[in-house]
């Protein structure tokens, strides 16, 4: 499915190559700025400049007290209600812009997401905080999938990431437009077996929900909701072995046996952890073209996705 409006994602400003860090500095990200920027359209934000520390700037930290993290500028000011504030205009504008994704900087006191330097005392006690920015929109905009530069590397987390980035845009085009009971079965449909690829139960549910309702404006909201947290939980290499296998299962009869031993031969090798995903996945959505096999004609589990993003293109290590 083209997408009617561009996919917009949020970025830490540094990944972009603005210098905006404490220093003067950035840390641009040749994959955010070349494979990102080449395919959606990327909104810059430095929460730190943002709520006026200005460029070059002391650091700030993380303090924890207790069960409670503040951020503390050079002084030992509390930044944090600043912060806070800051963060909450910040998901309202990304909600207004239809922010789909939102890529922020490991281990920034303001944006790190459980990789961020707690200090107590003047020492460091654990590298496990998260930042007051990135903890505010992660409360305030649940939907939009955030991921670090760091988890960008790994190709199960960035393609989890793409994954739950695409689907929220096309089911936000789907929530645009007046309720309709045929489109969101037909969505489903579409996006069933990426759903059962990441959560079986959720799959199986929302299939029985929609074959007891009517659809339309009070289905939605309950299934999109659903939805996307059934997409949330992270799918593995057997759950992805699976839905290959299903969706190897609507050529079985169609195809010649040695073609299909082939196609069995490819699906063993992505479990063993020899050959990406997107090898089995681009010839089952080859032979479905070829064969005609409208049951698979328009499933997002097969749908190629621009090439630069890499995705699904590396073997995934658990």
């Amino acid at each position: 499915m083209e997408h009617r409006l561009p996919i917009r994602i949020a970025v830490s400003g540094c990944l972009l190559g603005e210098a905006v860090r404490y220093d003067g500095g950035h840390r641009r990200s040749s994959y955010v700025t070349d494979a990102l920027g080449g395919v959606f359209e990327l909104v810059s934000e430095c929460p730190e400049v943002g709520i006026g520390l200005g460029v070059p700037r002391p650091k700030v930290r993380l303090e924890r007290s207790g069960n409670v993290a503040r951020l503390l500028g050079s002084r030992d000011e509390d930044l944090t209600p600043l912060m806070d504030g800051y963060a909450r205009q910040a998901a309202t504008t990304f909600d207004a812009a239809r922010v789909a994704g939102i890529v922020l900087k490991s281990r920034s006191p303001s944006c790190g997401m459980g990789d961020v330097k707690l200090h107590e005392d003047g020492a460091v006690v654990a590298e496990n905080g998260t930042g007051i920015f990135a903890s505010r929109l992660a409360a305030d905009l649940p939907e939009a999938p955030r991921i670090s530069e760091a988890d960008l590397e790994s190709p199960a987390r960035r393609d989890h990431w793409l994954t739950r980035v695409f689907a929220l845009a096309e089911l936000r085009e789907l929530s645009a437009d007046p309720p309709d009971a045929a489109r969101l079965y037909d969505f489903h449909a579409r996006w069933k077996m990426v759903l059962m690829a990441h959560s079986e139960r959720t799959a199986r549910r929302l299939g029985r929900f929609l074959a007891g309702t009517r659809g339309g404006r009070h289905a939605l909201p309950r299934y999109r909701k659903a939805f996307l947290a059934g997409l949330a939980e992270p799918a593995s290499a057997g759950t992805h072995h699976n839905a290959l296998l299903h969706l190897a299962g609507h050529l079985r009869k169609p195809l010649d046996p040695a073609v299909r031993d082939r196609l069995g031969g490819e699906i063993a090798a992505f479990l063993a952890g020899e050959i990406p995903l997107a090898a089995p996945v681009r010839s089952l959505a080859a032979w479905a073209k070829r064969l005609g096999v409208r049951s698979l004609a328009d499933q997002a589990y097969l749908a190629e996705r621009p090439r630069p993003l890499g995705y699904r293109e590396a073997i995934y290590r658990e």
